[in-house]
């Protein structure tokens, strides 16, 4: 084993006595470069340096973090004591922050021309109004009963004439239709009849009267005529009734007579019983109709029922309105006309409670003058809840948000809008409730802030205060 090693050796000497060379070599380089590493004073001395690079290093940090604040410090006008306070805030231009058009936003400062405020913008004021709740329904338009009549003939027959149509609109006592009825031409002769016996009795009551007071007439003789009048005048007023029945008014039974020969006896003339429009038409030329069908709906549109489904939770306080007789004014709102609201008032609560769906049934009066809603519609329907007190409230499009804060622009001075932070409470109907952030009176944008915004936070969409 020796013998191999001394022989490796003495083949590799060459090899050995070059790493040796540059081993030497690299240590005397090292101490040169790096002599402190060797001794106690050089340690000390790299201590200190390095302590006093630590406290320039943290000097620079220092002043860049100053900088930083300076220059992208995102203060708002709520930061400063009061909106008065801005004006002593320079910005690193060396001139007031709300005279720099670069560094204005970085207050929440917004400088909008006169001119172009009026066009691209709308203001209001935030102002005390009365609290109130608002509860929120989904509902069907209705017809309201009351002012819904169907037309039903009183006598059947064929259909002569179509006067009126569905979706016309028609005056009490306009002609419908006209039906050639059968059941009223009897009843127009058995009206004849009962006219020729009433002439007649009215005849031999007058003479057995006349009679009778001549003494020439037995008192039977009299009463008897008497009891024939009586009798002749009662079945005379029950088939003028029945005439009236069939629509017909005093000046045309007494024009019966003149009828027999012209063709129009037995025309059953179907008129309106109300004002209103034709909603629906089951009726034609040639039609044979009977007294057990409508052949037209007359319905007042200019009125109608919203009925809603209204859970357990919000029946306490609607039942408490009611049972006071206090007015619940509603808003009605249906799809096809999303931007028009509709006045309404709850009038009715129901008794009832649906065993299913667990909802009790509430009925909203509408108005409807220019004819928009329709019946069978569906419909969001929100009413006021009056409660006690007043509160500081804006609408709702002033109110912006960023960054989980909400804030309001707020008129300052002259051209100068300036955003103000604010603490919200509770939303009713287009209003929302302010805990703080302005004052009462203050004059804020209620529309277009978007613009506004999108000014005081450019820098977030790649804008700085050097752009």
């Amino acid at each position: 084993m020796n013998n191999k090693r001394i022989f490796w050796i003495k083949n590799n000497m060459t090899l050995l006595i070059v790493a040796v060379f540059f081993l030497v070599a690299g240590f005397l380089l090292g101490r040169k470069s790096i002599p402190h590493v060797f001794s106690a004073d050089a340690t000390d001395a790299c201590i200190t340096d390095c302590q006093e690079e630590q406290e320039n290093c943290a000097d620079e940090c220092s002043d860049h973090e100053e900088d930083t604040d300076d220059h992208a410090g995102h203060g708002h006008a709520t930061e400063a004591d009061s909106l008065d306070d801005l004006e002593k805030i320079t910005c690193e231009h060396d001139v007031g922050i709300i005279e720099c058009d670069n560094c204005r936003f970085e207050v929440g400062v917004v400088k909008l021309d006169p001119s172009l405020a009026q066009a691209l913008i709308e203001t209001g004021e935030a102002e005390n109004i009365d609290r109130t709740k608002r509860l929120r329904f989904t509902g069907q338009v209705q017809l309201d009963m009351t002012k819904a009549v169907e037309v039903v003939p009183i006598g059947g027959g064929r259909v002569e004439r179509v006067e009126k149509y569905i979706g016309d609109k028609v005056q009490l006592g306009d002609i419908l239709a006209v039906i050639h009825s059968d059941d009223l031409g009897q009843v127009k002769a058995n009206f004849l009849e009962r006219q020729s016996a009433l002439e007649l009795a009215e005849s031999t009551f007058n003479r057995e009267k006349e009679l009778y007071e001549k003494k020439i007439s037995s008192q039977v003789d009299y009463l008897a005529a008497q009891n024939e009048l009586k009798a002749a005048q009662a079945a005379y007023t029950a088939v003028d009734k029945k005439l009236r029945l069939f629509g017909l008014d005093t000046e045309q039974i007494e024009n019966i007579k003149d009828e027999k020969g012209n063709g129009s006896f037995a025309d059953l003339v179907l008129r309106a019983p109300q004002s209103g429009t034709l909603i629906t038409q089951n009726i034609s030329v040639g039609q044979i109709v009977d007294t057990t069908e409508s052949i037209y709906t007359v319905a007042d549109l200019s009125n109608l029922w919203v009925w809603c489904d209204v859970y357990e939770k919000d029946l306490e306080i609607l039942h408490e309105q009611t049972a006071k007789d206090k007015s619940l004014a509603a808003l009605v709102k249906v799809k096809a006309f999303k931007s028009v609201g509709f006045d309404g008032e709850v009038d009715f609560v129901g008794n009832l409670m649906d065993e299913h769906t667990r909802t009790v049934k509430i009925r909203i009066q509408v108005k409807n003058p220019d004819s928009k809603l329709r019946p069978g519609m569906f419909a969001d329907v929100e009413v006021a809840i009056p409660l006690d007190g007043q509160m500081l409230a804006v609408p709702q499009t002033a109110v912006m948000a960023d960054e989980g804060e909400n804030f309001v622009f707020q008129h300052w001075k002259e051209d100068l809008w300036v955003r103000q932070d604010v603490a919200i409470g509770e939303r009713y109907g287009d209003f929302v409730e302010l805990l703080s952030g302005v004052p009462q009176g203050a004059k804020i944008v209620t529309g277009g802030a978007f613009m506004l915004k999108s000014d005081v936070l450019r820098e977030k969409m790649g804008a700085g205060c050097a752009d």
